[in-house]
């Protein structure tokens, strides 16, 4: 799987997609900020775990894109199969919000 767009730094113009995001926000700003405490609230899985990381999800309407805000440069992340399906049904949301046409989910 591959990503369309992507960068390590953010503009002005894509910060304000996630002006409105209220999840997380504290903590992604103090990721932005460097002074986020590291936490592993489910165990750490390993040496490179660096714990807990807040994002946000917006979409940009006029480009018809779902935008996804770690706050930091990220090389990997796991989630439990919970979190997973919660990841999903957001990215779902944010797509149907700005798709010009239908959008049907298969799951097999």
């Amino acid at each position: 799987m591959s990503l369309s767009h992507h960068n390590e730094e953010m503009s002005g113009e894509t910060r304000k997609l996630f002006e409105s995001q209220k999840g997380s926000a504290e903590r992604l700003y103090k990721q932005k900020n460097r002074t986020a405490q590291r936490a592993w609230p489910e165990g750490r899985i390993g040496a490179s775990d660096d714990g807990e990381l807040a994002f946000a999800i917006g979409a940009h309407p006029e480009k018809e894109l779902v935008c996804i805000d770690f706050g930091k440069p990220v090389t990997w992340t796991a989630l439990s199969p919970q979190q997973a399906v919660e990841l999903a049904q957001c990215l779902i949301k944010q797509a149907r919000a700005v798709s010009s046409v239908p959008l049907r989910v298969h799951l097999h």
